[in-house]
């Protein structure tokens, strides 16, 4: 079948009409009522309306609102008050808790910094008494044996070894501090 044929065959639709009418219809009050509610008498009388409803609402509203409070304890619900009360607390505990993070980050920074500066001195006192026990090892060796001849650098490669042989031994005992039990009155222990 062409298309002329099926454009004979089709049947005209009797609700095509209305609803081009309808469109229209539809066109033509939604420009008048943007229009309207555009202008400046419709703003003015709007708000004249407004005004007048809330005086007329104004004496019924501690009323409406006590009876609420009522009704929502009676049913064991929360109030708007009392979440503004549980945001105020959220807040609250939200500030304090950024004021105690602020506190840690400056205690952590001054360990830190003290941490650093007591090893560094506890580095350098333990260097200074390896090298003088290094010194004074050498000194009483090549006074004990005045015969044999030191070459001029290995009296310097003997203490660095010392040292060395020092430093490892004190690194590798470690040993932690054990927490005395204390004794409970009643039971015996803890």
């Amino acid at each position: 079948m062409s298309e002329a044929e099926a454009g004979a065959t089709k049947q005209p639709d009797p609700t095509e009409k209305f609803r081009e009418l309808r469109d229209a219809y539809l066109e033509i009050w939604s420009k008048n009522l943007i229009d309207t509610v555009n202008s400046e008498g419709y703003a003015k009388a709007s708000g004249a309306a407004l005004d007048g409803y809330l005086a007329v609402a104004a004496p019924f509203k501690e009323p409406t609102e006590q009876v609420m409070l009522k009704t929502l304890q009676q049913l064991n619900m929360p109030s708007s008050a009392d979440f503004a009360g549980l945001a105020g607390r959220f807040t609250n505990i939200e500030m304090q808790m950024d004021n105690i993070d602020a506190k840690l980050d400056r205690i952590e920074k001054l360990l830190t910094g003290t941490k650093a500066a007591a090893s560094e001195k506890s580095k350098a006192s333990a260097e200074s008494s390896a090298q003088t026990a290094a010194v004074r090892k050498s000194a009483k060796a090549s006074a004990e044996a005045p015969t044999r001849t030191i070459a001029p650098g290995s009296a310097k490669k003997t203490a660095q070894k010392k040292q060395t042989a020092l430093r490892a031994r004190g690194t590798a005992k470690r040993t932690t501090a054990v927490k005395p039990v204390r004794q409970n009155p009643r039971k015996g222990t803890r």
